[in-house]
């Protein structure tokens, strides 16, 4: 009864003037209002200089993805692209799914598919409308708990979504194992079209507590590349408080140091405070075969590594096609492989080429909308991993594969 009492009050509700009884227990986290949002006048600015806006989809329905609670606010993550600066009202929910009376807010879709909440004390989902008491997306989503005080993971991985026919398990596993090696302790996937027996070593990283998944279900048949700004703003806020370093990376890229006194972290950690993001550079390795469709021997699978197996390496032009791995906390605006804006005082670094880098293995048979890029010359050299960081990663990749795959053949 003690909860119930609670809740009432701090719904400001009281039981002589609505109907509504919340029976809902509360937490002493969420027990927190607020009325604006941090960086607003800034965000305002901003969305009056259009920034972040791609008008894409223009038909495209509003559908909810995620609902991540910070200490101090809540980010709401949608479908919807082409609504930049536009007003959306937040629109709050207890545990039942059952609306709070007089709790929705005001706000703008800002960055790109993404709408700003206050804080609502014992609010467990969150929805988006057009209107303040008009239709509401559907389902409401439950809000994920983001409000950690200090970050769980010192470096997480934004991982590119997934589409296109290519099957993609040995990729994803030498993907994950050679990050791993980089001390990556979470991954945070984006599925939009994935096939089920590549999904059964992502389904495995999910079950060791490696990895996290956003499924992004539309009205589409057919995704493409347009849909990347979707997953980088969503997983931007996913890993916020959750990840104190991301990185941005597509699945075919690869991070390797050629220092061996210097670790990631003890890179990152010799940043100064008002660090960011750090920019590298990338080379592109031509993959030339797609990957095995299905596990048959750990020998074949070793023998299509793509690490051992494509070599033929094309130094890109300066800074073309860099990556990066940034402070979510620190940054507003995500583009395909960059932050696009920083909050004031923030500042964008760029690490020499020799210190470390990013391995690109890009397929050349497909060509699409923006072609296969292929576009820097033919001076190709053949290049590869360390010895020692290759029999490493071949231990790490069979040890994975075995696992997963030896039982299912």
């Amino acid at each position: 009864m003690f909860l119930i009492v609670i809740s009432l009050a701090i719904f400001g509700i009281s039981k002589q003037s609505s109907s509504f009884n919340s029976t809902c227990p509360v937490e002493y986290w969420n027990l927190i209002n607020t009325d604006s949002i941090p960086n607003g006048d800034i965000h305002a600015e901003w969305m009056r200089q259009n920034w972040s806006r791609r008008d894409n989809m223009f038909q495209s329905e509003l559908r909810l993805l995620n609902g991540y609670l910070y200490a101090d606010f809540i980010a709401v993550t949608t479908t919807v692209q082409y609504k930049t600066g536009k007003t959306a009202f937040c629109r709050y929910f207890d545990c039942n799914q059952r609306e709070i009376p007089n709790s929705s807010w005001q706000s703008s879709f800002f960055p790109l598919n993404t709408v700003y909440c206050v804080r609502r004390a014992g609010a467990k989902f969150v929805s988006i409308s057009f209107e303040e008491d008009g239709f509401y997306a559907k389902p409401a989503v439950p809000l994920m708990f983001r409000a950690f005080e200090e970050p769980i993971h010192e470096i997480g991985m934004c991982v590119g979504p997934f589409y296109g026919p290519e099957k993609r398990w040995l990729t994803l596993i030498e993907f994950v194992e050679h990050m791993k090696i980089y001390e990556v302790s979470m991954f945070y996937f984006t599925i939009f079209d994935m096939d089920g027996y590549s999904r059964l070593a992502l389904d495995e990283y999910e079950r060791q507590g490696l990895a996290e998944t956003t499924v992004i279900q539309t009205e589409y048949t057919q995704l493409d590349w347009m849909f990347h700004l979707i997953q980088l703003h969503d997983c931007f806020h996913r890993s916020r408080s959750h990840s104190k370093w991301v990185i941005n990376a597509d699945i075919d890229e690869r991070f390797v140091m050629f220092h061996p006194d210097l670790t990631l972290i003890q890179l990152l950690k010799s940043q100064h405070h008002n660090v960011g993001e750090l920019n590298f550079q990338a080379r592109r390795i031509q993959k030339t075969q797609n990957s095995p469709e299905k596990y048959t021997n750990l020998l074949e699978t070793i023998d299509n590594l793509e690490a051992l197996k494509f070599l033929k390496t094309a130094m890109t032009r300066i800074w073309e096609s860099s990556k990066s791995i940034y402070r979510p906390e620190k940054v507003a605006v995500q583009t395909y492989h960059h932050t696009h804006l920083q909050y004031p005082g923030v500042f964008v670094k760029n690490i020499p080429r020799d210190v470390a880098m990013f391995r690109h293995y890009r397929v050349t048979t497909v060509r699409n909308s923006i072609g296969n890029g292929w576009v820097y010359g033919d001076n190709f050299t053949d290049t590869g991993l360390e010895p020692e960081l290759e029999k490493l990663l071949v231990h790490k990749v069979a040890n994975m594969v075995e696992h997963v795959y030896e039982l299912s053949k």
